[in-house]
């Protein structure tokens, strides 16, 4: 019996494919320049901005897991062709999470240049609201070093 690590598969995995969600080119710079999209500045409205970037956060953490449990099972690494879709799909669903979590945190320093109150924030990107503190603390930072956030 032939090994499956060295029989000859095609150059693609036949799983379902990461999914990589839709986001803005620069989160972090695409949502001071947002026109009003039909959701008003209503603070509903607003939170709804937040709900939408937090879910796409989700969504990556999830493909993440599901491509980490993929590499943890080993059935795919080893030899051969099966290597290099899992490292791109690691490196995929990484790189995914990192766009959804700069979009959720360019959302909330829009939504609470808008006057939303910080709780509400906390709420809505299903995050603690030191968290939230953080986000608008390193933005306030950046602004001040020209544009460089401070890790804090």
């Amino acid at each position: 019996m032939m090994s499956s690590a060295l029989s000859p598969r095609p150059a693609f995995r036949s799983v379902d494919p990461v999914h990589v969600p839709l986001l803005p080119e620069h989160p972090d710079d695409a949502a001071p320049d947002r026109q009003d999209d039909g959701l008003g500045l209503h603070p509903a409205g607003l939170l709804q901005r937040v709900f939408t970037a937090a879910g796409e956060v989700e969504a990556a953490e999830w493909a993440l897991d599901h491509v980490l449990d993929a590499v943890a099972s080993g059935e795919e690494v080893g030899i051969g062709l099966d290597v290099a879709p899992l490292d791109g799909a690691l490196e995929s669903a990484r790189w995914a999470l990192d766009r959804a979590v700069g979009a959720l945190r360019a959302e909330i320093r829009w939504v609470a240049r808008h006057g939303v109150p910080l709780c509400l924030l906390a709420e809505a990107s299903a995050t603690e609201l030191d968290e939230v503190r953080s986000v608008l603390r390193s933005a306030a930072l950046g602004a001040r070093t020209g544009g460089l956030a401070v890790a804090g």
